[in-house]
């Protein structure tokens, strides 16, 4: 029960943690007016109180190692610290700490932020200016700036709208390289740049604008003293919530949550609110939910996710993975032969898929694993039961994404797994069951003496089991289970079981039904075989018709002597 209760309430209220690298740049933003003044002295606080004892900010990672996000971090959080001239202890640990970790920021094989070479050595180059001291030798930090300068050649060469996208959301780490004017083009209504605080702060810092000051102010009122690295998410947040929970098999547990959120995602979708419209991976996870979910959802309102569109936006110049597999995927859920913009996007992002299967991509990462299995086995081609074991296999608890900094998962993972795994073994716990007494029926009616019949128990089962799965359906898997076995026992009667008598028999006793008497049959066998007909469709029809308050006797007979007479 605790732990429902708290997927439930992530689910109606997720949580953001904060990232100490946009709290600092939010941290930097003066005070209108008064330049000398910061306008948010209370994420200034924050950062003289949140130091790691290692002399970082940032993230603590489980085995210890420095990652570049840290190294990020704590140079902004040490920057905002010297531009206020506070903390001075502070930012002689975060130096230090900087000093002996920056072979990090040039390792290849370490995560690496989203435009890591702009943001870090632009922060770099930014704490020479103000006269911070690193205790670094000049090749090293050489070495950093030269990283910027090789990006900043390559982006130099490409006009397209994707790389003003991409620069446009690194400016923090650009500064007065770039033309503000420009940056600004991609303001959201809601004020921000790209939902990103530190973009949005930076852009206050040279380029002071009212909107993006209240949205920077909307930040620090909702979350205190810090911000997330991102926002809003909230319904993205949400619905990835929801489709996990889809995908590891325990969404029936939160029935009244999940429908309320995609009634709001619903609301969203008809009002095209830039939340779910301009994130293309939110898009198109919030088609592909509430289409699945029996929304009235069109696929005309992606019209605006064609392959041109997607290369010039954000996510596509960053080729982003997680993007395109939401697109595939939706692509998926065509409900009818006229769905020529989901046919186009699931062919443009396919190849693009197939292209990253066959590149040097790490082959260990979750998503490969996830792409692959994707390509190879579309949704309306895998059985969902088996499907949930799947994902419950590969469920990655820990698993984060990386921004600019890492953004860690919700933090009831451990719950929904553990959870998912509860109930599968649950639901297995009474699928044996099942057998076992199904097993037992066909002893009782003697169904194993019949030595012309093919014995298909377990396959009769298991066909009712992977698609009727949810355990509260017993009676229905039952129910299929033993038609499926009397049907089978029925066609080998005639096929080679029986004689032409026995068949004529048969035949005359289902049209009696209940007017037959003991003496009638012709043989053993067909005393066995009527007797186990018989009195399997009477207690199906008994339970039927409680269930459905109307007798349905009548039906079910009708069913036999249709097989029967075929």
């Amino acid at each position: 029960m605790e732990r429902k209760a708290r997927i439930r309430k992530q689910l109606l209220e997720p949580e953001l943690l904060p990232s100490s690298y946009d709290t600092a740049w939010v941290a930097m933003v003066p005070l209108p007016g008064s330049p000398q003044v910061p306008c948010f002295p209370q994420c200034v606080e924050w950062i003289l109180q949140n130091q790691q004892s290692n002399g970082s900010w940032g993230l603590i990672q489980m085995d210890s190692s420095i990652n570049k996000d840290v190294l990020s971090s704590t140079l902004a959080c040490v920057l905002a610290l010297k531009r206020w001239n506070v903390g001075g202890e502070l930012i002689r640990r975060g130096l230090h700490f900087i000093g002996r970790n920056l072979s990090a920021a040039i390792d290849e094989q370490s995560a690496t932020p989203i435009g890591f070479n702009i943001t870090f050595s632009g922060m770099l180059s930014l704490g020479i200016e103000m006269g911070l001291e690193f205790p670094v030798g000049q090749i090293d930090v050489d070495r950093i700036l030269h990283l910027r300068e090789v990006e900043l050649k390559r982006l130099i060469g490409d006009k397209s709208d994707g790389r003003k996208a991409y620069m446009a959301y690194f400016a923090e780490g650009l500064g007065n390289l770039l033309d503000w004017n420009q940056v600004m083009k991609f303001q959201r209504k809601n004020g921000s740049l790209f939902n990103s605080p530190s973009t949005t702060a930076a852009a206050l810092i040279h380029n002071f604008d009212d909107k993006a000051l209240q949205y920077v102010k909307l930040l620090v009122s909702k979350f205190g003293s810090s911000v997330p690295t991102v926002y809003p998410t909230h319904i993205y947040n949400q619905l990835s919530m929801v489709d996990s929970l889809e995908k590891i098999g325990i969404s029936q547990y939160f029935s009244s949550e999940i429908k309320s959120i995609l009634d709001v995602a619903y609301s969203f979708w008809l009002q095209k609110d830039e939340e779910i419209m301009l994130d293309v991976a939110a898009c198109a996870m919030a088609f592909r939910l509430l289409r699945m979910n029996g929304y009235d959802v069109s696929s005309d309102d992606l019209y605006h996710v064609d392959e041109t569109t997607f290369h010039n936006s954000l996510q596509g110049y960053l080729n982003d993975t997680k993007s395109i597999l939401e697109l595939y995927k939706a692509s998926e859920v065509s409900v009818s032969e006229n769905e020529c913009i989901l046919d186009n996007i699931g062919d443009w992002s396919a190849s693009l898929l197939t292209e990253k299967l066959f590149s040097d991509w790490v082959q260990t990462t979750p998503h490969f694993q996830e792409v692959e299995y994707a390509l190879k086995f579309p949704f309306y081609a895998t059985m969902e039961r088996l499907d949930h074991k799947r994902n419950i296999e590969h469920f990655n608890v820990c698993g984060s994404q990386m921004l600019k900094v890492e953004q860690l998962p919700c933090c009831v993972n451990q719950d929904f797994l553990a959870l998912a795994i509860q109930d599968f073994d649950f639901s297995q716990s009474i699928y044996q069951y099942e057998l076992l007494h199904l097993e037992s029926w066909a002893k009782e009616n003697r169904l194993d003496q019949l030595q012309f019949a093919r014995q298909k128990l377990s396959y009769c089962y298991l066909a009712a089991a992977a698609t009727i799965f949810p355990p509260e359906l017993s009676d229905a898997r039952m129910s299929w289970s033993k038609n499926g076995v009397l049907t089978t026992v029925v066609d080998d009667f005639f096929d080679v079981g029986g004689s032409q008598e026995e068949h004529e028999n048969l035949i005359a006793l289902v049209e009696k039904w209940d007017e037959h008497s003991k003496d009638e049959f012709y043989s053993e066998q067909v005393k066995i075989l009527f007797c186990a007909i018989y009195t399997t469709v009477n207690q199906l029809a008994a339970v039927a018709s409680a269930v459905q308050n109307r007798d349905v006797q009548k039906h079910l007979i009708e069913l036999v002597s249709f097989i029967v007479f075929a």
